[in-house]
């Protein structure tokens, strides 16, 4: 098999690659389809003190948020 991938043309085989990296992106998506929320922390903002906090606006205190690929695939 990797025999016949070496003797591809290297624009093809970069195209192959690409491919399949963009493969395994699609379904990473759909497997796992929340990040970590970058404005937080498990979802809560802490005061300068530390002793008080306030739920996150972007994600809701939640501590996630949908990642792109799976927002352009209509998971929700």
């Amino acid at each position: 098999m990797l025999a016949g991938f070496t003797s591809l043309d290297p624009t093809v085989r970069l195209v192959v690659v690409l491919a399949l990296a963009a493969g395994i992106y699609v379904v990473s998506g759909l497997i796992w389809p929340y990040t970590a929320c970058s404005a937080c922390t498990g979802g809560k903002h802490a005061s300068p003190t530390g002793k008080n906090w306030r739920n996150c606006g972007r994600c809701g205190g939640s501590g996630k948020k949908l990642r792109l690929i799976s927002r352009l695939l209509g998971r929700s």
